[in-house]
């Protein structure tokens, strides 16, 4: 049931009267006695209030939690194939499906015929599809945790086969290959201090296309077919290579933890360097 002013009104006064009654009928002290009556006084005078100035306090009521909830509706899911995200709507099943727009320059590296025709040829693929189409271009947080990784793991192999030529007891017969993995080592060190200086940024570029149907697999049959020729027209008109996105890739663009991940093994290499006070 709404919150209204009449409600508020009568809740108040309410509770006004239950502290009144307590206050009369059961045998407390004078201390809580004097509560009580303030108490009675305070809702009397809120609930009085509340006839001129409700449109103050039920928003107030209402803010008591900082959690925002943007849809009751059920939530969307992947399909089983991992290509759309669907959601059950009154009217039928929603799917959608996203568009991976590769663009390999940007227009601080094109002259200014090149940004005429770029514009030109981007105004074409804005009016490929006849159905409703979402463009978007976000810039998201790439993680490094996977990439870091790989680069740890040549690093040690590198500094393990450095180490093994060295305990080796005919030293002089090894000089090249030893030169060969100290600068193996070193290469490895200086690209894994240098990715871990800065966080590292990604811009992407996507369209997204939605379809209805009376079932979930219509509805993902449709949208496939939307996609299959937003793809065909994006990549004769830019000349790249557009392809339908996968749940990994199109979960940057929706969900926070992908846009922006919450702790990064550099990150966490930081915190226990800090920790040891090195």
């Amino acid at each position: 049931m709404a919150l209204s002013g009449k409600s508020l009104f009568a809740f108040t006064l309410l509770i006004s009267l239950v502290l009144l009654a307590i206050m009369f009928v059961v045998n407390v002290g004078p201390i809580v006695r004097t509560l009580l009556a303030l108490l009675v006084l305070f809702f009397d005078i809120f609930a009085f209030s509340t006839k001129y100035y409700a449109y103050l306090f039920i928003p107030l009521i209402k803010a008591r939690s900082k959690t925002v909830v943007f849809s009751s509706d059920e939530p969307f899911r992947i399909s089983p194939n991992g290509d759309a995200i669907i959601v059950n709507s009154a009217s039928g099943f929603l799917a959608s499906m996203f568009v991976k727009i590769p663009i390999y320059k940007s227009a601080t590296e094109m002259s200014d015929e090149e940004k005429i025709d770029f514009s030109k040829a981007f105004s074409r693929m804005l009016s490929i599809s006849r159905e409703p189409t979402k463009f978007i271009t976000a810039l998201y947080v790439v993680n490094k945790d996977a990439y870091i990784n790989e680069i740890k793991e040549k690093l040690n192999e590198a500094e393990e086969a450095y180490a093994s030529l060295n305990s080796q007891a005919n030293v002089q017969q090894n000089n090249a290959a030893l030169e060969r993995a100290e600068g193996e080592v070193t290469m490895w060190k200086n690209l894994f201090d240098n990715v871990n200086k800065v966080t590292s940024n990604a811009l992407g570029n996507f369209a997204m296309v939605t379809a209805m149907g009376q079932t979930e697999e219509e509805a993902l049959a449709i949208a496939a077919q939307k996609a299959d020729e937003l793809v065909a027209g994006i990549s004769a008109v830019l000349g790249v290579r557009a392809y339908v996105m996968e749940s990994k890739e199109f979960l940057q663009i929706l969900e926070p933890e992908q846009m922006i991940p919450f702790v990064t093994i550099s990150e966490q290499q930081q915190e226990k360097i800090a920790s040891l006070g090195v």
